[in-house]
């Protein structure tokens, strides 16, 4: 099982998103923990912000993956829309 951080701006969106869209987002948090790559993941080319995203509604996580120190660093907790990976 991988652990969880999160960066500053990503603690700082995920606890201002309404009560449903947390809870969402911690069950694909708990999902992820156990399969980093999983069905719904998708590595990001030439993205500046995280190497991989995840969807969860209209949500996106974004986040990188060290599996030598089975660590998921989330990055950021975006909205999708046109500026979501710049």
């Amino acid at each position: 099982m991988y652990r969880v951080t999160f960066s500053h701006r990503a603690e700082k969106v995920f606890l201002n998103l309404p009560d449903k869209e947390t809870r969402r987002i911690k069950e694909a948090i708990e999902k992820l923990k156990q399969d980093p790559r999983t069905h719904g993941t998708i590595k990001l080319e030439n993205a500046p912000v995280a190497a991989y995203r995840y969807r969860v509604g209209y949500e996106r996580i974004l986040f990188d993956i060290d599996d030598e120190s089975k660590l998921i660093e989330i990055l950021d907790i975006r909205k999708r829309d046109e500026h979501t990976y710049k």
